[in-house]
């Protein structure tokens, strides 16, 4: 869950520069904090896409924003999503393939700055497995035995955004920026 919050002193700044207008305050912080809340979302997405091996849409939908009001004038955007199958990363074979076709190892990637990576641990390959619902997913041997095996997972989206080294750390600072543009924009329109 990220937070755009302000403190009083703020509110005071913008009541000063609307002068005769200072009713109009809380309306104008309401909205310059909405204008960022909607481009922050945005550019944590595109952020984040840029970083990881996954499409944007997924960074998308898992991000939902509840607006500031007049009475509350903080904006969230909350993060939800479960941990992803490795799948929906970059896999090479990307396509579930049988006999000679079958790669030796697996491989894949989760950050696009990496290079793909074999997956093996303890002398058991990762491998496609198509389940008889039709879903294909990257799967390990638990032992030297056919069954069990697992799903291979990775980071949720939550982690994925709220890293602090690769997305919201990158773009916090240029978070608050727009914050201070939009009331500038806000405090123009409104004193027009």
């Amino acid at each position: 869950m990220l937070r755009f919050e302000f403190d009083e002193d703020l509110l005071r700044t913008i009541e000063d520069a609307l002068g005769s207008m200072k009713s109009e305050s809380r309306r104008v912080l309401k909205n310059a904090v909405n204008d960022t809340a909607r481009d922050a979302k945005k550019d944590l997405a595109k952020k984040a896409q840029e970083t990881y091996a996954v499409k944007q849409g997924r960074f998308t939908k898992a991000m939902k924003t509840q607006n500031a009001t007049e009475s509350s004038l903080t904006a969230t955007i909350n993060v939800t999503g479960e941990q992803l199958e490795l799948k929906d990363f970059k896999v090479s074979p990307a396509t579930y393939r049988t006999g000679q076709d079958k790669p030796d190892v697996l491989k894949a990637k989760v950050l696009l700055s990496s290079s793909l990576k074999g997956l093996m641990k303890s002398n058991n390959k990762a491998f496609l497995v198509k389940f008889r619902n039709g879903h294909v997913s990257v799967a390990q041997r638990y032992h030297k035995t056919r069954y069990p095996i697992k799903k291979l997972l990775s980071n949720s989206i939550p982690t994925m955004i709220g890293s602090k080294d690769r997305v919201y750390g990158v773009i916090e600072p240029e978070i608050y920026d727009k914050l201070m543009d939009n009331i500038l924009k806000e405090i123009k329109r409104v004193t027009r």
